[in-house]
């Protein structure tokens, strides 16, 4: 979809970004595929289509292979971060970066806010009750096959470490 439609909820203190990184169309020459460029520089063509992945009510990426962070989610995570206003340039994006935005604590905290995401209280019960739904997100990305059985261990135990961090 267009960048224009990307759907970010507005989280406070959260800027979405303008752009998206757009690749043109190159000609080398005829036989560039051969090896031999022939047109240097090059000729700059039209631009590619620039697509971005289209986001939930939580600003989570709704296609693809949904890992537990974002089927059993503690935050917003992108796949985009934007420079810090005091290095300046703070419209611009960082290359290779992404952001984790956590989830208001609770409904007080995301009153308080403005923060239009549910907070973690509003959607667990407990811990328990996150591992839980976690637990079962797992076994069924391995059931899909998307997850090998023997790495189930080790996702659980991130799970529960992400828990701790995000409600401490």
């Amino acid at each position: 979809m267009p960048l224009a439609d990307y759907a970010l909820p507005a989280i406070p203190g959260v800027n979405r970004p303008h752009e998206a990184t757009q690749a043109y169309r190159i000609d080398f020459g005829p036989n560039w595929q051969k090896g031999i460029l022939s047109i240097q520089p090059p000729i700059v063509g039209q631009p590619f289509p620039v697509l971005v992945p289209q986001v939930d009510a939580d600003g989570n990426e709704r296609d693809g292979v949904r890992l537990p962070e974002m089927t059993v989610p503690l935050a917003t995570i992108t796949g985009w971060n934007l420079r810090d206003s005091s290095i300046g340039a703070a419209d611009q994006r960082v290359a290779f970066e992404a952001s984790y935005i956590p989830f208001p604590r609770t409904a007080e905290d995301r009153q308080r806010t403005g923060d239009p995401r549910k907070s973690i209280a509003e959607r667990y019960a407990s811990q328990q009750d996150y591992l839980s739904r976690y637990s079962q997100a797992v076994d069924e990305l391995v059931a899909q096959r998307w997850i090998l059985k023997e790495d189930s261990a080790a996702l659980l135990d991130r799970g529960a470490k992400e828990w701790s961090i995000a409600t401490q």
